[in-house]
């Protein structure tokens, strides 16, 4: 009789078991595909996810690529497998040209996913039925009011010299802010760019070109940067040479170092496109479409492929948001997709 009820006491456990296991394969995997963790814009992008994953009950894998793109691909296909295509993707693609084969592995998997900034024009994304959007930002209206903003703190207004840092060159944000930096400077004929570099978003780079940059030139009025964490790098630079809050920087992406330095006085500018929702909402997005929650065919165009909207930070506003975003934690309504829509990409 005791030998009966052991085995009938292993029998349930291992009912037990398999029951959880097919319960958890159950759970659709959400994937985080970014640059680096190091890069405090991608991780807070990260936590977004990470926010997200809590209130659904769903396992978040982040994935790193370190700015290579052949290693973001095969990650995003290794995931694929690993799940039996059991997930969805939020995907920062490393390159614009790096979205086509992400595109086509994930449409030939049948997983659903959401991707942001980097696109190539021509890639339309009603074109594939399991891309559901791609957000990005109008970066030439960011690089635009960074620059613009700039040039107000120079000791003459809108008169004096400035360097700057570009991203990644084939990505679309750093073209696009690059534009909005040299409409400013048409607007501005009395400002001069006397030098430029590219830093490809990398902190350590900013630091090592600008500090060259203000050897050569070391009279500038500003420094532009693509990006904050570059803007950052650039700030040590002028910290080294004596010129921190005499000569201020700028950047994109409201990180909290460059919130702090516009309140010290050491930036003039960034934008927010808060990567903490960025993060949320491209994995709700594409987990409402898996569950039936959004029918992907049904979507007008505008909303496939669109801008959303940014917050512009300067000196005049940057109390409210430091008390908003770095002393509170906003709350995210992650079922309203298209809430920060701004308008549609042709």
């Amino acid at each position: 009789m005791k030998r009966i009820l052991n085995i009938s006491i292993a029998v349930l456990i291992g009912l037990f078991l398999v029951s959880s296991l097919v319960f958890a394969a159950d759970k659709t995997s959400l994937g985080t595909a970014i640059r680096s963790l190091e890069n405090p814009y991608h991780a807070d992008w990260a936590a977004g996810g990470d926010m997200f994953a809590a209130t659904v009950g769903c396992p978040h894998v982040i994935q790193t690529c370190e700015g290579s793109s052949e290693k973001q691909f095969n990650d995003i296909k290794a995931l694929v497998a690993k799940t039996g295509a059991n997930v969805v993707f939020c995907v920062d693609p490393n390159e614009s040209p790096n979205c086509v084969p992400i595109a086509k592995a994930l449409e030939e998997a049948g997983v659903y996913f959401v991707t942001f900034w980097n696109k190539p024009d021509d890639l339309k994304v009603w074109d594939y039925p399991h891309w559901v959007s791609h957000i990005t930002f109008d970066g030439v209206s960011a690089g635009q009011y960074i620059a613009t903003e700039l040039f107000k703190t120079f000791k003459t207004p809108n008169k004096g010299k400035i360097i700057a840092v570009q991203g990644m060159l084939a990505n679309a944000a750093a073209i696009e802010r690059w534009e909005g930096l040299s409409l400013a400077l048409k607007a501005n004929p009395g400002v001069e760019m006397v030098a430029y570099e590219a830093g490809d978003w990398d902190r350590a780079k900013a630091f090592e070109k600008v500090s060259s940059m203000l050897v050569a030139h070391p009279d500038v009025d500003g420094v532009w940067a693509a990006n904050d964490n570059m803007a950052m790098g650039a700030l040590e630079a002028l910290r080294a040479a004596g010129l921190a809050g005499k000569v201020k920087v700028c950047g994109v992406d409201g990180i909290e170092e460059m919130l702090r330095a516009i309140a010290k006085g050491e930036a003039s500018a960034t934008c927010l496109p808060d990567p903490k929702w960025q993060g949320g909402i491209g994995l709700s997005i594409a987990l409402a479409a898996k569950e039936g929650k959004i029918n992907v065919a049904s979507l007008p165009k505008e909303k496939r492929q669109f801008y959303a909207k940014m917050v512009n930070i300067n000196a005049d506003n940057i109390d409210e948001i430091i008390k908003a975003y770095l002393e509170g934690t906003p709350e995210y309504d992650w079922t309203d997709y298209w809430g920060r829509w701004l308008r549609g990409i042709e």
